[in-house]
């Protein structure tokens, strides 16, 4: 099944996501002014920098949230902008919001049916017989958010960071190409978080992965690319090293809350 095998990666020459020249305006305010950015499939990529910086903002334009006032947003080739957010999550991008939407009085199992079925009304979509192909791709991905043995329990009763995992898993089972978090550790234990960074690395096994993300033992711990946001543009990118030894970083947000580590 499909689901199960790691996709080839692409090569260099072709980025799953190229934004060229991208301005985004709130009344006047340039949220995001000028901005290039791409991402090779198969990337881990997080988005760091000060509040204000437009980082949630260039995750609401590739989900089609808001629209930007110029530049260009390519995802496989496919121009972005020409598209409402229920098709561009139909093209293969599935977006994660902070708040997790997930229905707290049906199991974890049932949350995930509900995900996979989406076109279905909720009652035919709980009753209807899984197919056994249906069955197998649930148990892969309770298994890859680590909820095999809540499965039958009320997503209520589920700790913070369970929670946080089943909406991801409600994203995975939709089989999206391109997944945008924000702040998926936030509010969580340090063994939660843990697990979070171990899931990140699990996903970016078989998807591109883009994290917003102002935890920075979070980010130093799992990170592989950082791209460092400033004033609606690029900063800085690459590993965390070359970030933390960075002047102009240390000088407008590391150093600036005492958090930079040689």
């Amino acid at each position: 099944m499909h689901y199960h095998e790691t996709s080839p990666r692409k090569t260099i020459s072709e980025p799953i996501v190229l934004v060229e020249q991208l301005e985004v305006d709130f009344d006047g305010f340039k949220a995001i002014r000028g901005l290039d950015f791409s991402l090779e499939a198969g990337e881990l990529r997080f988005l760091i920098g000060p509040n204000g910086a437009g980082k949630t903002t260039l995750l609401d334009v590739l989900c089609g949230k808001v629209k930007p006032s110029g530049g260009r947003v390519l995802f496989r080739q496919t121009d972005l902008t020409r598209h409402q957010e229920h098709q561009i999550a139909q093209l293969g991008i599935g977006r994660k919001f902070q708040a997790p939407s997930i229905f707290m009085t049906l199991t974890v199992q049932e949350n995930l049916l509900l995900s996979m079925r989406q076109k279905r009304g909720l009652l035919s979509t709980l009753v209807a017989k899984t197919t056994p192909e249906q069955r197998s791709r649930l148990h892969y991905y309770l298994e890859m958010i680590a909820l095999t043995d809540k499965a039958k329990e009320k997503a209520g009763a589920l700790s913070h960071g369970e929670k946080q995992w089943l909406e991801i898993g409600m994203l995975l089972i939709q089989e999206p190409e391109l997944l945008l978090l924000d702040e998926p550790a936030a509010g969580m234990t340090d063994s939660e978080t843990e697990k979070t960074g171990e899931l990140l690395h699990r996903i970016s096994d078989q998807k591109t992965v883009v994290v917003v993300e102002h935890d920075m033992e979070f980010v130093r711990q799992f990170a592989k690319t950082v791209t460092v946001m400033h004033e609606g543009t690029v900063l800085r990118e690459g590993t965390m090293q070359d970030i933390q030894n960075d002047d102009k970083v240390a000088e407008v947000y590391l150093g600036r809350r005492g958090e930079r580590h040689e």
